[in-house]
């Protein structure tokens, strides 16, 4: 298959549903051979085999805690077993929990950082010495949560924040053998943005919209689209950076 990810292995955390399946879906159309991480196999295997479906190749599959460092290494591993090399890493999987400060739990602020943060660093980890061989990119996924403050999402903004710091510092460290950038997204339709909107009685959702200047929130396949652009050949200058995709919710 032709294009811009032809002959490329991609590996994408978080593919089971939501943007992390249009990263892969997007990067599959694209060419690349994909390693597909996530916890919930059920969803996995059906998000694989829609992806094998449409493009007639069924993507690698790693099952297991992106919060622990053995599944980040095993996930590389399977990179290098089933298509001999790794060559984008796409770090899309996060958790999302709403809390004001004075009640968030102890275990639920770790369980922030550790999905978010912590699964970031250990996949980075993990695949930069591969991605240093065939000079590879990683991308990685913040909100706009980092830099704009939202009542019941310090945990989460402070996981976002981290990761966005981390990355600046790979992008220098892994210079200038990897490219390093960051999508911060900000509200998109996914299936469970879908289901709130269906469930709000308040106008929250529809407040929160009409605030956009584009007027709409993303879909998960426009988010994708600044994933597969930062990947691909296109973006050979680019590292360090943080792009902003949410209908002009937040203008860096």
């Amino acid at each position: 298959m032709n294009g811009e990810l032809a002959g490329r292995t991609a590996l994408v955390t978080g593919s089971s549903r939501g943007i992390g399946l249009a990263v892969a879906q997007l990067f599959a159309e694209q060419g690349a051979d994909l390693v597909l991480v996530a916890r919930n196999r059920e969803r996995l295997e059906a998000a694989a085999k829609k992806i094998a479906d449409t493009i007639g190749r069924r993507p690698a599959l790693v099952f297991g805690d992106i919060t622990s460092a053995e599944t980040a290494e095993r996930a590389v591993v399977e990179a290098l077993s089933k298509f001999g090399r790794l060559d984008v890493l796409a770090n899309v999987a996060g958790w999302y929990p709403t809390a004001r400060i004075e009640e968030t739990q102890d275990g639920d602020f770790r369980e922030t950082i550790d999905s978010n943060l912590y699964a970031t660093f250990a996949m980075c980890r993990a695949a930069l010495p591969t991605l240093r061989e065939s000079q590879g990119s990683v991308v990685n996924m913040s909100s706009t949560a980092a830099r704009f403050p939202t009542p019941g999402l310090a945990a989460y903004s402070a996981s976002k924040a981290g990761i966005e710091g981390f990355s600046r510092a790979m992008a220098a460290e892994a210079a200038p053998d990897v490219r390093v950038n960051v999508v911060s997204a900000g509200p998109t339709l996914t299936d469970s943005v879908r289901a709130l909107m269906l469930s709000d009685t308040t106008g929250a959702v529809a407040a929160v919209t009409a605030q956009l200047p584009l007027g709409r929130l993303a879909e998960p396949r426009e988010i994708a689209e600044v994933f597969l652009f930062l990947a691909s050949p296109r973006a050979t200058v680019i590292t360090g950076q943080v792009i902003q995709a949410n209908c002009g919710g937040h203008m860096a």
